[in-house]
């Protein structure tokens, strides 16, 4: 997928499911948006459910799904941390769905574990398993973890919504305007 149609392709995501209003109604996935936040904050980050290696592989299956070459991805999203909480405490029943899909991930992957293959020899394997169900939760997971609602600590920094141009516009409509833009911004001067 190249870069434009990749932008498109999540801004077309965001903007069609209604993300940003979605996303309140659902307090398990903002809890893990708050671990995901809390997690990447730390200094030495300690993972819940994954072990060091899994979350390695899981972390490159990440950055594939969602890539950081024009810009933040899913590593800087902090997508991994969030999927590890998302696992270990509110849908511990995909636990195994995750490790199993792992595991043969590694098995293909060998002699080398998944993260040093290099780009394309990944991206040929999840190719190869694109319709199991460990591909297709990782891939909603990551996207989540990439288009989360700041507010709920997702996309950290915002990164997500700063890549595809996004700017909640709920905040700055009647009876607010461009005054609370610009104080929520930072950009209003004192007068």
């Amino acid at each position: 997928m190249d870069d434009h149609s990749r932008r498109a392709f999540v801004s077309r995501l965001l903007a069609g499911s209604g993300a940003a209003i979605a996303w309140s109604l659902f307090p398990n996935l903002s809890a893990a948006h708050e671990h995901a936040h809390t997690q990447t904050q730390a200094a030495s980050s300690k993972f819940a459910f994954f072990t060091p290696t899994e979350a390695k592989q899981l972390a490159a299956v990440c950055e594939q799904i969602v890539p950081s070459a024009d810009g933040p991805g899913a590593r800087e999203a902090g997508a991994i941390y969030f999927i590890d909480y998302a696992l270990s405490q509110t849908e511990p029943e995909l636990q195994s769905v995750f490790r199993e899909g792992l595991t043969k991930l590694g098995e293909a992957s060998a002699p080398q574990t998944f993260y040093e293959l290099t780009a394309d020899r990944q991206i040929a394997l999840l190719k190869q398993i694109e319709s199991t169900e460990f591909f297709q939760l990782a891939r909603q997971y990551t996207i989540l973890g990439f288009l989360g609602n700041p507010s709920r600590h997702g996309n950290i920094n915002e990164v997500g919504w700063k890549y595809i141009g996004f700017e909640n516009p709920g905040m700055f409509s009647p009876p607010f305007g461009y005054y609370d833009a610009e104080l929520l911004s930072g950009k209003k001067q004192e007068s």
